[in-house]
């Protein structure tokens, strides 16, 4: 630390924890966290460990739904598109991702509970070089499941750069099917015509007959259009380490993600230029985003054994 210039680091970087007063998202608790390189994040205590904004040089990144931060823990059926907050970036699973169905008489939600899953304990260590936040999230049921997520998020106090380790252990002496989505969400004014996507090389194909008819387009933003259908494109990357690069010439400003398909076999794509809903997901995923039920049903073979775990996690990298 230079002292000539400066004598208290808070000043540069850090991380400070917050509550909301008031509004939809009320009791909510939030941790900012800046950097001396211009990079700013805002993190869901209440939702995952999850990230509400973030913020690269004055410029915002991510994507906010129109429903804003609500303070919502307990999905219902069909209710995902009235509390769903976007954000930089939404956890999907641990038991569902994709359509909401009932397998052996129990309802799993659009995307599963786990977003919604409080961290608790949450430690937060800040040296010269990182801030480190650590939490864990539960999701579990009486006589049943007991799946344990503990969140490791690493940023560089200097640099611009945000690794996500997430370790998911099976607390039981049963084992079971995982399914875990990151719904890596990116909004306006980075996302814009201007915006250029690098896929990692692999084959792409359409989620629907329509998406399939555009896949030659898939890389390509547009301005906003009035009433336009959102699309999911899969990638299939050949690299063990997949890159998606997003660049903004304009802005001057571009975002790398990268990931272990080991791990996340999966890239979907979620192209959205509706007006008014104008978001670009970037996906690394266990599954194609077909639920539980249909996805057990054609051989889902993702399984934690009993008392095990698996690794997930992916990197950020701006510049």
């Amino acid at each position: 630390m230079n002292l000539h210039r400066y004598n208290n680091p808070a000043a540069l970087y850090g991380a400070r924890r917050v509550t909301v007063a008031h509004g939809a998202g009320k009791g909510q608790g939030l941790l900012e966290v800046k950097t001396a390189a211009g990079l700013r994040a805002t993190f869901l205590e209440d939702k995952c460990l999850d990230i509400l904004d973030l913020e690269y040089k004055g410029v915002n990144l991510g994507f906010l739904s129109k429903n804003g931060l609500v303070n919502q823990n307990h999905p219902e059926a069909n209710t995902f598109t009235q509390y769903w907050q976007g954000g930089f970036l939404s956890t999907c699973g641990l038991r569902n991702v994709g359509a909401p169905c009932t397998v052996d008489g129990e309802f799993f939600p659009l995307h599963g509970r786990i977003g919604l899953t409080p961290a608790e304990p949450i430690n937060i260590s800040t040296t010269g070089e990182t801030i480190v936040i650590t939490g864990t999230m539960r999701e579990s049921a009486l006589f049943g499941h007991c799946l344990e997520m503990t969140r490791i998020v690493t940023i560089s106090t200097h640099g611009a750069e945000m690794e996500i380790r997430d370790t998911v252990r099976n607390l039981t002496p049963e084992e079971t099917p995982i399914f875990l989505l990151y719904h890596i969400n990116f909004g306006y004014p980075f996302l814009n015509e201007n915006l250029r996507t690098v896929f990692p090389k692999g084959t792409v194909c359409g989620r629907t007959e329509e998406a399939q008819a555009r896949v030659n387009d898939h890389a390509k933003m547009t301005a906003p259009i009035d009433g336009e259908p959102e699309y999911v494109f899969f990638h299939t990357p050949e690299s063990p380490r997949p890159t998606v690069l997003l660049e903004n010439k304009v802005l001057g400003i571009s975002a790398e993600i990268s990931y272990d398909a080991a791990q996340l076999p999966v890239l979907a794509q979620w192209k959205c230029m509706r007006a008014g809903d104008y978001a670009l997901g970037i996906e690394p995923s266990t599954s194609h985003i077909r639920g539980r039920e249909e996805e057990l049903a054609n051989g889902y073979d993702v399984i934690i054994p009993a008392f095990g775990a698996l690794q997930y996690g992916f990197s950020i990298k701006l510049k």
